[in-house]
């Protein structure tokens, strides 16, 4: 692994390929509030009209956000993203208070929020309390730590094949591959069919 620096004085190495990335944005983009919000959505709305407008409204906000963030990433390729950002905009004190922030609220009420989710679906499986519930969310949240601890290649694994898992339903019948027969070292190298 080369320790050269780049024009900022960085070295972070760049460990993701183009599938792992496009699954970390594919599953990050569209996460585990797709399975939840719009039925309450549809519930509140009661005709089809103004939810598919929420729909495209929001699409559009969200294509204009993405697209301001890969105009931004094309100008300012440096490791730390928004906080990059920040700090060369507005310089360090600000950039300093939007890591902090996100380290204390914005991401871990996120995680939180995805893990209890996913702890909520694992209930229809098999019978939780409302306080396994938790227990569940916080050891998702735990293993999902370890496994970033332990490198980006093993979580770029779990990553993909669970991209792949939530989407792979909400194909139609017809377009979906039937996972039997794909090859699946895309996912992450030699950790399927052995190779």
């Amino acid at each position: 692994m080369s320790c050269e620096r780049d024009a900022w004085g960085e070295r972070l190495p760049r460990h993701l390929g183009l599938w792992s990335a496009v699954s970390v944005l594919v599953g990050s983009t569209i996460g585990s509030g797709i399975f939840r919000v719009p039925a309450s959505v549809a519930d509140r709305l009661h005709e089809p009209g103004p939810v598919l407008l929420a729909w495209v409204v929001g699409g559009i906000i969200a294509l204009f956000g993405a697209l301001t963030y890969a105009e931004l990433a094309a100008a300012l390729p440096r490791s730390g993203g928004v906080f990059a950002y920040i700090l060369e905009g507005f310089g360090p004190l600000p950039a300093f208070l939007f890591g902090w922030s996100e380290l204390t609220v914005i991401r871990a009420s996120a995680l939180g929020a995805i893990a209890t989710i996913l702890a909520e679906y694992l209930g229809y499986f098999i019978h939780l309390t409302p306080e396994q519930v938790r227990y569940m969310a916080a050891a998702a949240i735990v293993f999902v730590a370890l496994l970033n601890y332990v490198g980006v290649a093993s979580a770029a694994v779990v990553m993909n094949f669970t991209t792949v898992a939530k989407y792979h339903p909400a194909l139609p019948a017809h377009h979906r591959p039937h996972l039997d027969h794909v090859d699946l070292r895309w996912l992450g190298g030699s950790v399927f069919h052995g190779g």
